[in-house]
């Protein structure tokens, strides 16, 4: 399931990945980095970190670390849309 949120100006926000691809022509599109997923090798595990550097999600597995790091975001980017 993909969330995407569009404010009152026509804007969309939501998390990349190939469903933006496939929506055809949606104008001049602009991405950008929020995170960043790494293994950590003295904890021997993976972490989502913003570009700030503060963990937002960690665990044994990419792809469950992935998992936690989308929900954040979404989280993230509903609340600043609840602010608008």
């Amino acid at each position: 399931m993909h969330t995407i949120y569009i404010d009152k100006e026509g804007n969309i926000s939501g998390l990349a990945d190939d469903f933006f691809d496939s929506l055809g022509a949606l104008g001049c599109r602009e991405v950008q980095r929020v995170s960043n997923v790494e293994f950590d090798a003295p904890t021997q595990s993976w972490i989502a970190t913003d570009l700030l550097g503060n963990v937002i999600a960690a665990g044994p597995t990419r792809s469950r670390v992935i998992e936690l790091e989308r929900v954040y975001l979404n989280r993230r980017i509903e609340e600043e849309f609840a602010r608008n």
